[in-house]
């Protein structure tokens, strides 16, 4: 149990350091985040919980299996739907 909880503790923060990422390319192009980085962060990863969910994946260990981890992770296959909701949800965070 311990390394599912150390994997998705590590997937988690893979994905905050992406978003991370992908904020500061914003705000280094002159475009502005729409809300405080923390209110970001918890919407992201409540839609990769809602990812995994949709998936049929529940309990522990299931943060791993979401599908929307494609698309925000760098150098993993993306599915096109996974793509386009995490682009769209990009840009409800920001605006320029």
């Amino acid at each position: 149990m311990d390394d599912m909880r150390d994997l998705e503790i590590r997937v988690l923060r893979e994905v905050i350091e992406a978003v991370e990422g992908m904020l500061d390319e914003v705000e280094a192009a002159g475009g502005v985040v729409g809300m405080p980085r923390s209110e970001v962060y918890a919407i992201v990863i409540q839609a990769v919980i809602a990812s995994a969910r949709a998936g049929g994946h529940y309990g522990f260990g299931s943060l791993v299996r979401a599908p929307l981890l494609d698309a925000i992770l760098a150098g993993v296959d993306v599915e096109p739907w996974d793509e386009a909701v995490f682009t769209v949800l990009m840009g409800q965070l920001t605006s320029r």
